[in-house]
């Protein structure tokens, strides 16, 4: 029996079976019957019929071939052997160990007459056919095979491609979530579920609202992304995310087919580095202005000094000559007589005579301060080294002067020129300071195990906390008549001979100068 005998003498079963309603096949003209003849024929689909077998006890066994067409040979792989009333586990053996029953499938829609739709896979060819199956008439079924084995591995590559993403999306250490064009997640990262403390179930499926709350964060939000899905344009925001930790986050939202996805990394820790780094530049920006206006300082002190040694010379010598004559015209003076002019008159020569010693005394700051300091270090008594500073000095009568040095004091080895000139401005920085007040000057000098502690001290009004960290500083001073150069002498004369300064004061009760030296 050929491939179309079959067919030719079942057609108006077959014709039946498909269109109750309708004529038969056998009613309609032989033309129409040889054009139907002629579709299942050629058709792409493939066509087989089949009788159903059955043993003793009425259980289907296996099927018959009764007819096929050429498409069906060639899907299921046979193109020449003989398929008619061959059994179909002598031409395909593997079905009898398929997973899914074929022979129980086809035979309940022989014996039930029940039409069937399904995929499945042919393990004979290996493809995968889309199968529509119905019952012509009791004991035989036919069925049509498309094949979709393209289709299935597209959907198989896919599913394995939406595996792969979710795996990759979810090693991912930061946020990521994709929302449709409503808003409701589609998908929710582990990450997401670590930094918004929301499960991927509570997530998905849900509107963005009711994820994360309606207030004015995630409004803007939503604003956000209905801006990136209507102009398709990706964008970058650096915010939190709604119901995350205080941490600060690059949001990146990039729009897909049907909505967006969001990307959101972890810049915490940029962030207060970066933050660091805008203090340290502001911190660095000062240090530049401070070290420049000491540079400007430097500058000028500098210019100063140079103008200092320039002019020392010629200033010094006319004040020689003005203290000479001063000294004779006292010495003339003694031998006038007694009167009013006298007194005048000596009253003006000790004037002059003060103010000269107060120009030698800014002239030599000056230079001290402006010249390199190379001390010329030996041996001296420094209780004879107080008496002498304290002799030449012109104390005032509302102050008492006192000083005090330990009685198995030691040589001292220094400058003693050094030392003359530290008491000396120290000294005269007390008086001064209690110039308007009566008050106390104390000199006091001891040794500790390797160094010599001088400390001078006033009871005058004290040094304010405004202007402590500037005392030492050239061309700082509180005094209305004064240059700024005493103390920032004395400072730089210490250190020249290996020692420091400090000092201590309470408002209202005066200061105390503390230089300490070594004893060698």
């Amino acid at each position: 029996m050929t491939d179309s005998s079959m067919f030719t003498q079942k057609g108006d079963e077959l014709s039946r079976a498909n269109s109750i309603d309708s004529p038969t096949i056998s009613e309609q003209p032989l033309s129409n019957q040889n054009l139907y003849h002629d579709l299942f024929l050629h058709m792409n689909d493939g066509f087989a019929y089949c009788k159903v077998e059955r043993d003793d006890d009425g259980k289907p066994v296996d099927y018959v071939f009764q007819d096929v067409n050429k498409a069906y040979r060639r899907l299921i792989g046979i193109h020449d052997k003989p398929i008619i009333g061959r059994k179909a586990t002598e031409l395909m053996p593997s079905l009898k160990q398929d997973f899914f029953d074929w022979l129980k499938t086809c035979s309940t829609v022989a014996l039930t007459g029940r039409s069937l739709t399904f995929e499945q896979r042919c393990p004979t060819s290996d493809k995968w056919f889309s199968v529509n199956a119905y019952c012509p008439e009791k004991g035989y079924f036919a069925m049509t095979a498309k094949d979709i084995t393209g289709r299935k591995k597209t959907e198989q590559a896919l599913r394995q491609s939406e595996k792969q993403y979710k795996k990759l999306a979810n090693s991912i250490a930061d946020p990521f979530f994709a929302l449709d064009s409503c808003l409701k997640f589609n998908y929710w990262n582990k990450a997401s579920e670590k930094f918004t403390g929301i499960n991927a179930e509570n997530a998905l499926g849900k509107h963005f609202f009711e994820v994360f709350g309606k207030d004015k964060a995630t409004r803007k939000a939503v604003r956000i992304y209905q801006n990136v899905m209507r102009t398709k344009k990706p964008r970058t925001v650096i915010d939190k995310l709604p119901k995350g930790a205080e941490s600060i986050f690059e949001i990146q939202i990039y729009p897909t087919e049907n909505g967006i996805s969001v990307f959101a990394k972890d810049i915490t820790e940029r962030k207060k580095l970066q933050g660091s780094l805008e203090e340290y530049t502001k911190r660095l920006e000062e240090l530049v202005r401070v070290r420049s206006e000491k540079l400007k300082s430097v500058e000028r002190l500098a210019a100063i000094g140079e103008t200092a040694g320039m002019i020392g010379h010629d200033i010094r010598n006319p004040l020689q000559s003005i203290i000479g004559e001063l000294y004779l015209a006292k010495d003339e003076l003694k031998e006038l007589p007694e009167g009013e002019a006298k007194q005048n008159l000596m009253e003006s020569i000790n004037s002059i005579e003060e103010q000269t010693v107060y120009i030698n005394k800014i002239v030599t700051d000056l230079q001290d301060y402006a010249k390199p300091l190379t001390p010329a270090i030996q041996e001296i008594d420094l209780e004879e080294t107080i008496q002498a500073v304290i002799s030449a000095l012109d104390i005032p009568d509302n102050i008492e002067l006192s000083y005090a040095v330990e009685k198995t004091f030691p040589m001292l080895k220094t400058d003693p020129s050094f030392m003359k000139r530290i008491l000396t401005n120290l000294a005269l920085n007390g008086v001064q300071a209690m110039q308007e007040r009566d008050g106390q000057l104390t000199i006091n000098a001891f040794r500790r195990e390797k160094s010599t502690i001088i400390a001078v001290s006033d009871t005058g009004p004290g040094i304010p906390d405004a202007i402590k960290e500037k005392i030492f500083k050239p061309l700082f001073t509180t005094k209305s008549k004064g240059q700024g150069f005493g103390l920032a002498v004395v400072k730089k004369l210490a250190e020249a001979l290996g020692g420091n300064i400090g000092f201590e004061t309470k408002l209202g009760r005066g200061t105390t100068f503390i230089i300490e030296l070594p004893l060698s």
